[in-house]
């Protein structure tokens, strides 16, 4: 009967080490899907916005500009509240190297210097971004350039999810 009770002990305090790695473990895996639902989310409403108008200072829902596009989304999308123009956008989350091997779906890319860019659009995977390009050609998607002097290679990224 000791060595059952010593047996029980050690068997209690070996489940009570492993018990709460395996919580964790599923609480990780749970947040984890929880992000990319939220990045799958801003990029299926970024790509509803495809072919609507710019309008400088628009917000939508019916035209935009790039950042009031990047704000509609997420706060539509996921009710994320990100500001309104690239000059705050670009302070909120934290950088991401431009690189379409490390950006994820929903980042947020800044064209122009980091302390004044002068463009924002939302990566939604592939390779490309959507973003609320001017006047005459509205919202659209667009390939990132992997060419660090074209004028579609985004100076910077951030992520916000």
């Amino acid at each position: 009967m000791k060595q059952f009770k010593q047996i029980l002990v050690k068997l209690t305090l070996a489940l009570a080490l492993v018990v709460p790695i395996a919580v964790q473990a599923n609480s990780h895996q749970a947040q984890a899907a929880s992000v990319t639902t939220k990045r799958n989310k801003v990029v299926k409403l970024a790509k509803k916005q495809v072919g609507k108008r710019y309008v400088y200072g628009a917000t939508g829902p019916y035209s935009f500009d790039c950042s009031g596009l990047t704000q509609y989304v997420f706060k539509r999308a996921i009710n994320k509240s990100i500001t309104r123009t690239t000059y705050t956008q670009v302070k909120r989350g934290k950088t991401v190297r431009v690189s379409t091997a490390k950006l994820k779906k929903g980042d947020l890319l800044f064209w122009g210097s980091k302390s004044s860019p002068y463009h924002v659009g939302i990566y939604v995977g592939g390779g490309k971004f959507v973003h609320a390009s001017s006047p005459t050609v509205g919202v659209i998607k667009s390939k990132v350039s992997t060419n660090r002097s074209s004028a579609f290679y985004p100076s910077s990224a951030r992520r916000v999810i």
